[in-house]
């Protein structure tokens, strides 16, 4: 049978039992009781009695014992403390848990139904209904009535004998009382907080339901304590203690909605989604008015990605209570997700109105403003969220990634070393320190956080990935494949792991190797221009320039500013004799990049094909300038300069390259096979003293 048939034989069950009660009740002018268990307190089964007299009847024989004496001895002490009439001190003295021999009736038997079903819930309740004839001698109601008596539709027998025999009882079965709870809050606003609907009543319920309550609390404890910055197997081990106590308390009070929302947001930092919605669901079917687990469940469908589900859950709690900070907090952080920064720092700036001393909003529009390019703003924000709470660890992580990301790799370490201090001990920021230690050339450090990071979180893929790479640095190949090896096992959707291990194939000389690898990470990431430029330098080391060019103009079409891919292309055009194409590449990364000297050079070798001989001195000319010590400049301006027949400046620069180590012969004849070769190709006549300088002895 589906849920939904289950469910609705499960309505009509109750629908049933509701029935019986209402058939029953038109047969006479009744008040109504339940109790929760069916109690056997008397030597007849089935009688009602009251506390005071079930606090006595095991002390003392029956025939000898008067309770209306016991109850004005009590009345008699009580009066000290008060002036009010007898029953007014009883009904006080109930309402505050005192024992007495009133017995708690109520003029609604939906009301005294929730009585029978609200506890025990392994053990069936009872349902009592009493005809007023039958007690109407002992019934008494209170003049000045509390709020809970109110709501409770309360009315109270005073038995002689301390019990009465019911008239007629209605049986309810422990498999039902969950589902006429649920259906009571549903269809008739019966609940735990109308019933108890003040602090007594607050107390009362607590203490009605107290070892539900225990495990509730033992639950946030271990949940709290699972937060806090501690090792990731510890901190998965203190969540699944504290979902074992939301589960006991579930059992022990199932209407209780703050564990299923609690349990759900345990569930969600474990990872297990489909089982937090689930408690969501159960939280809100409970109580439909409460923003939180709206707002917790909106972060579930954030974290799957389902924004239109996820934002009309913020909608809904924003709507509840339009003051809750929680709740366009965590919409900003969906509008982030989806690149919408305008309207996610719009909600940043609402939270922080609501709660401007909650750093953790700061650290978030930081980040939005990051992202859009306000280095200015992010900084700002990340630096006031710290002022607000100096030891806020993920503030300073935060921090420290924003720096990273700028290459601010001194200010990146200090803040990753100060939230390591503050003892924010996971994998990611010992992955983050490693990265800066790597920028920075310190590998024995960037190694040392990379096995801490691993050891933290031996499933952490990226750690692999990036140990890989610095194995690859170093020329450790074997090891490098391990680590991307694994890497890949454990999250085979890297495109960047799939990345670098085409780039060690590549050092190995595997180039079909390397190509395979690059082409998985295309495919799983057909946006990134890296990987174009990548599988571009394989296709031009094995003289495959038509592609090389393919790729890298994806590549420049993805980042129209990829220096390095203009500077790649231009060479590849170069080789393939497109020289005018060259060099309106080079043109552009020396647009981009002014002072690059790779740049000048290759554009020089370009203009030199094209017999730009004027041209190509410029470039030279640049070249020394912003390197002087650049042999190789000073050669090729000298063979520009012989073309243009300025034949002193040509002397003088193959004897300065000549001078700084340069072979000046062995690269002419790289070219030419003599000195009367380059005069016949280049329709010129070098004088004597340079042609000597330029023949091989």
């Amino acid at each position: 049978m589906n849920e939904q048939s289950d469910s609705q034989k499960e309505l009509n069950s109750v629908l049933e039992k509701i029935c019986e009660i209402a058939e029953k009740s038109a047969a006479g002018d009744y008040i109504y009781r339940g109790e929760p268990e069916l109690h056997e307190a008397h030597p007849y089964n089935g009688t009602v009695s009251s506390n005071l007299y079930r606090e006595y009847l095991t002390d003392i024989e029956e025939e000898n014992f008067e309770i209306e004496y016991v109850q004005q001895e009590i009345l008699n002490e009580a009066k000290k403390y008060s002036d009010k009439e007898d029953f007014e001190i009883l009904t006080e003295l109930q309402h505050y848990g005192s024992k007495t021999n009133l017995i708690d009736f109520t003029t609604d038997y939906l009301i005294a139904l929730f009585f029978a079903c609200d506890g025990s819930y392994d053990k069936d309740g009872r349902l009592i209904l009493q005809q007023k004839s039958s007690v109407e001698s002992f019934l008494e109601r209170p003049r000045e009535p509390k709020n809970r008596v109110i709501a409770q539709k309360s009315i109270f027998v005073r038995p002689p004998k301390g019990y009465i025999d019911p008239d007629v009882v209605i049986h309810i079965e422990s498999d039902l009382k969950q589902p006429i709870l649920d259906h009571l809050r549903k269809s008739h606003n019966i609940s735990t907080e109308t019933i108890y609907n003040d602090l007594h009543g607050f107390m009362t319920n607590r203490k009605i339901h107290e070892s539900a309550y225990t495990h509730f609390y033992k639950g946030m404890t271990c949940q709290t304590r699972g937060n806090s910055p501690i090792e990731a197997g510890v901190k998965m081990r203190w969540y699944d203690k504290a979902i074992k106590h939301y589960t006991e308390a579930i059992k022990m009070k199932p209407d209780l909605v703050e564990a299923y929302n609690n349990r759900g947001l345990v569930y969600k930092e474990k990872g297990d989604l489909d089982l937090a919605i689930s408690d969501y669901n159960k939280a809100i079917e409970l109580d439909p008015n409460h923003p939180g687990t709206y707002s917790n469940r909106g972060n579930i469908f954030r974290d799957n990605e389902e924004f239109s589900l996820a934002f009309e859950d913020f909608d809904t709690a924003i709507k509840i209570d339009p003051e809750f900070a929680g709740t366009y907090i965590n919409r900003g952080l969906a509008y982030a997700d989806k690149d919408d920064f305008d309207n996610a720092i719009e909600d940043y700036n609402m939270a922080i109105k609501l709660e401007p001393t909650n750093a953790g909003v700061y650290i978030n529009r930081g980040n939005a403003y990051s992202d859009i390019g306000d280095s200015v703003r992010a900084i700002k924000d990340l630096n006031m969220a710290l002022t607000l709470d100096p030891e806020f660890v993920e503030g300073y992580y935060n921090r420290g990634t924003f720096h990273l990301e700028r290459d601010e790799l001194d200010q990146a370490i200090a803040d990753f070393n100060k939230a390591i201090e503050l003892n924010f001990h996971n994998a990611q920021i010992y992955n983050n320190r490693a990265v800066a230690y790597k920028n920075q050339n310190k590998l024995k450090k960037a190694f040392e956080d990379y096995n801490k990071s691993i050891e933290l979180d031996p499933y952490f893929a990226e750690a692999y990935n990036n140990r890989g790479s610095v194995y690859r640095d170093k020329g450790d190949l074997k090891r490098a494949f391990q680590d991307f090896t694994i890497s890949i096992e454990l999250d085979p959707d890297s495109a960047s792991v799939y990345n670098n291990r085409g780039l060690a194939y590549d050092e190995k000389g595997e180039h079909e190797n390397a190509l395979q690898d690059y082409d998985k990470a295309i495919e799983l990431e057909p946006e990134s221009p890296l990987i174009y430029y990548n599988r571009a330098k394989t296709y031009f080391g094995i003289e495959d320039y038509d592609r090389a060019i393919e790729d890298l103009n994806i590549a420049i079409e993805l980042n129209p500013e990829y220096s390095a891919a203009y500077n790649n292309r231009g060479l590849s055009y170069l080789l393939i004799e497109e020289s005018e194409s060259a060099i309106s590449d080079f043109n552009t990364l020396i647009e981009l990049k002014p002072d690059d000297v790779s740049a000048y050079n290759t554009r020089g070798l370009a203009n030199f094909a094209l017999e730009d001989y004027k041209a190509a001195v410029q470039d030279y000319n640049m070249v020394i300038k912003l390197n002087p010590d650049d042999a190789s400049a000073y050669h090729y301006r000298g063979m520009a300069r012989l073309n243009l027949e300025q034949w002193k400046n040509a002397k003088a620069d193959l004897i300065i390259a000549k001078d700084m180590g340069k072979d000046i012969v062995a690269s002419f004849h790289d070219r030419y096979k003599s000195v009367e070769d380059f005069e016949d190709k280049n329709d010129v006549k070098l004088p004597k003293d340079i042609a000597a300088m330029l023949t091989q002895q």
